[in-house]
């Protein structure tokens, strides 16, 4: 069983300011291992991986695997993904 980044399931996601105004979507990862990671996913890229698996709310991700949210960087490009940092 393999433990990266496609174990990680979503274990918090809101909506947030963006350092350029525009609404983004956090979304923190949890490990198996225990680790966690948070990310800041541009709106649009996100809302459209969301469309694509049938999920309507941001509640529903909660337990769901990160590959969730993937295309929103794969589809989009990198620049719609930034680590949050506290």
């Amino acid at each position: 069983m393999s433990t990266g980044t496609a174990d990680a399931v979503i274990t918090r996601a809101a909506v947030v300011g963006g350092h350029d105004g525009r609404a983004e979507i956090e979304v923190e990862l949890t490990y198996p291992n225990g680790g966690r990671a948070t990310i800041s996913l541009d709106e649009d890229a996100c809302l459209a991986s969301l469309d694509l698996a049938g999920i309507t709310s941001l509640e529903d991700l909660v337990g769901q695997p990160w590959s969730v949210v993937l295309p929103a960087l794969t589809h989009q490009g990198e620049r719609h993904a930034r680590p949050r940092h506290p």
